[in-house]
């Protein structure tokens, strides 16, 4: 039975701003212990809304799951914490300098009657945005890939989609999932036929990249993408949803179960 000291997953979810999936995630790495109601539902207090709390401070900190589960075995090394977190956060200051200081430069060139192409304005936006994004997600790359990996990844990135076809690669991919999100939004099943053309586009756009990895690589890429939830932050984030994610999966589960 419910009461007003305590909150379903549902309630607790929508006060702070996430999933149900990412309270029963953090459940399971261990962070979060709520209680159960005679019904067998989880039911939360305010200790674990504290909890919660902490964790999504840490997290948005750029701190990992596994990292923010290591804080309460053993003694807190509060100052070996702040001094990690400072060089963290030393490092993405300087790379945000880099960043502005191209932008100012550009600035200076371009007179107030100078109109660039719309073409070479975003590249220089996107320049920063993609500077930004991998420093931000270097740490998660050295988790799940070699240094030797990380350079074939780079090379074949390089020589399968050269900035020329970079560019309406990344389009396709973001109509793909804006279409995805559509669907969501429409409550479509992913065992409809729908989300089986869906799932089909995925897959081709999907092919060229996993022909140019290989397996191995593709399979790591597959578990980092899989584990989003241990290190995706606002500065570290797929280019899609868990939901959509989750939609894909569901739907080539149905695809793979279907005589």
């Amino acid at each position: 039975m419910m009461n007003k000291r305590t909150l379903t997953i549902g309630e607790l979810a929508t006060i702070v701003g996430v999933t149900p999936r990412a309270l029963r995630h953090f459940e399971a790495a261990g962070l979060l212990r709520p209680c159960r109601a005679d019904n067998g539902r989880r039911v939360y207090r305010a200790a674990d809304v504290g909890t919660l709390t902490h964790i999504l401070l840490l997290k948005r900190a750029g701190y990992t799951l596994r990292e923010i589960a290591s804080l309460s075995h053993g003694p807190l090394n509060a100052k070996r914490l702040l001094q990690a977190q400072l060089s963290v956060l030393e490092t993405r200051r300087a790379d945000l300098d880099a960043v502005i200081a191209q932008i100012k430069a550009a600035c200076v060139l371009m007179s107030e009657d100078t109109v660039p192409d719309l073409k070479s304005f975003c590249a220089l936006i996107s320049k920063g945005q993609d500077h930004m994004t991998h420093n931000a997600m270097k740490d998660v790359l050295r988790h799940y890939f070699t240094p030797e990996e990380q350079q074939r990844w780079q090379e074949m990135a390089n020589s399968h989609f050269p900035p020329t076809d970079r560019t309406a690669y990344a389009e396709q991919w973001k109509k793909l999932i804006a279409q995805c999100e559509d669907a969501l939004s429409r409550n479509v099943s992913p065992q409809s036929s729908e989300a089986a053309e869906l799932l089909t586009a995925w897959k081709t756009l999907q092919q060229p990249l996993q022909n140019a990895t290989g397996p191995e690589l593709w399979r790591k890429a597959n578990q980092m993408y899989l584990e989003r939830s241990n290190w995706e932050t606002a500065e570290r984030k797929l280019p899609f949803s868990p939901d959509v994610q989750n939609f894909i999966i569901a739907a080539a589960r149905h695809q793979a179960a279907t005589p």
